[in-house]
Parts: C-alpha cells; structure tokens; sequence
C-alpha cells in the first residue's frame, strides 16, 4: 500500500508540530507519490469565477426589477440564487480545492 500526503497528514496530525524526520518522510513521501494535479488550471478557475461573479450580477438584476414589482417572493429566490454565486465565485477565485469545497457543501 503506498502512503499518500493527505493520509501522512490524518496520520501525523498538524503539520506545525512535526519534527524534522516527519518533515524529511512527508517530502520523500510527496516524491514517490505526488498528488493528482487539480481538476482545473488556475487560469480556467479565474474564468469560472468571472462567469459565476457575471451570474450573480445578472441574478441581482432580477432580483431588483421583482422587488420594484412587488414580486418579494420571487425577488428572494433570485437574490438567494444571486449569493450562492457570489460564494462559488469567490471560492473558484481562490482555486480547485476551495471550489471543490464549496460544490460539495464541505
């Protein structure tokens, strides 16, 4: 069975306690195992988030012309739909894990 980084860490607990052996085993570790490189690119994450950020934009939009019609239950719905962009761009905006995160309610 080969060790990988994430199950050293649940293993050895928080990397700020461990002493220079753990540190040397982790490394040697991370190079005969490498992690998976991220499902996207930082770049490709930046577009997902510009398109969500855009998302949320429009969704307010709507959200506004309801409630300026009375409409405060349907204004809620997209002013909701609105935010949860918000939040997936700001976490596409900081990269695969934190958007993976958030997608996977974590």
């Amino acid at each position: 069975m080969t060790l990988t980084l994430d199950e050293f860490r649940d293993r050895h607990g928080d990397p700020a306690t461990w002493c220079t052996a753990e540190i040397d085993s982790y490394l040697t570790t991370g190079d005969m195992n490498p992690p998976s490189p991220p499902l996207h690119s930082h770049a490709e994450m930046q577009a997902i988030a510009a398109d969500h950020a855009q998302s949320a934009t429009r969704q307010r939009a709507v959200a506004d012309r309801l409630a300026a019609d009375g409409h405060a239950t349907a204004a809620g719905i997209w002013e909701r739909g609105a935010e949860e962009s918000r939040q997936h761009a700001a976490a596409a905006h900081l990269g695969w894990p934190h958007y993976e995160a958030v997608l996977n309610g974590w």
